[in-house]
């Protein structure tokens, strides 16, 4: 009887493992997941109010590192280097002077992920209207870093590269 407990056991700790390994997030998804994260929270409707624009200023900063770079390419007034929280209020300003917009990162491609630190590629797609109603879009490939900090991967440089 005790052979058939121990056996018992042994196969339903082996089998809990096995569950526990195959619905725990890869780091691929959880880097999926910050990018989908800075989608949600870029993005704005033209139902979003003041006080929501406020709200996204604290949740943004927890996306990225304390120092981000931006190289933007021929667009030079936003390169450069920034801290996690005047980025975010780079975000609000522009969000506040817009009527809606859309931020997507499609076709993510995952170059390198280490322990700490992850390169990805994705093709980021920007559409928005300005508060006179003028549209405005623009899609182009980006080199994006990433950073493990306390156990979360937050962004700390977009590249651009290119249409």
């Amino acid at each position: 009887m005790s052979k058939r407990i121990i056996t018992g056991a042994t196969t339903i700790i082996l089998l809990l493992f096995a569950v526990f390994w195959l619905f725990w997030p890869s780091e691929e998804d959880r880097i999926g997941e910050q990018f989908d994260e800075l989608s949600g929270l870029a993005s704005k409707t033209e139902d979003s109010s003041p006080f929501s624009d406020a709200l996204v200023l604290k949740d943004i900063v927890n996306l990225f590192t304390e120092h981000v770079t931006l190289k933007t390419g021929s667009r030079k007034r936003l390169s450069g280097g920034y801290t996690s929280h005047e980025l975010a209020q780079l975000y609000v300003r522009l969000r506040v002077s817009a009527k809606t917009i859309d931020l997507r990162f499609d076709d993510l491609e995952f170059q390198e992920i280490n322990r700490d630190d992850a390169k990805v590629t994705a093709r980021v797609k920007v559409m928005g209207m300005d508060k006179r109603g003028q549209k405005h879009s623009e899609s182009f490939h980006a080199e994006v870093l990433l950073q493990k900090r306390e156990g979360d991967w937050r962004f700390t440089s977009f590249t651009y590269l290119g249409p």
